[in-house]
C-alpha cells in the first residue's frame, strides 16, 4: 500500500469516527426529546382531563343549572 493510499485510509478512518460520535450525540439528543415530549404528552392529557371535569355538566336539577339558590341580589 502506497503512503498516499495510507493517508487516505487514515483520512477515511478518521472522518468515520467523527460521524460516529455525531450520530451517538444525536442520538442521546434524540432520546433525550423523546422523553420530554412524552412528560409533556402527559401533563397534557392530566389538563385536558382535570378540564373536562370541570366542564361537565351538573347532572342534579333541570338541564344541568345548579340547585343552589339564586344569590341575594336576584
Amino acid at each position: 500500500m502506497s503512503n498516499e493510499e495510507s493517508d487516505r485510509l487514515a483520512d477515511l478512518e478518521i472522518r468515520l469516527m467523527h460521524q460516529e460520535d455525531t450520530i451517538d450525540a444525536l442520538t442521546e439528543s434524540l432520546v433525550r426529546q423523546q422523553r420530554i415530549m412524552d412528560q409533556l404528552h402527559e401533563h397534557i392529557e392530566q389538563l385536558r382531563r382535570r378540564l373536562q371535569g370541570l366542564e361537565e355538566p351538573n347532572t342534579e336539577g333541570d338541564g344541568g343549572e345548579s340547585t343552589d339558590p339564586p344569590p341575594p341580589h336576584y
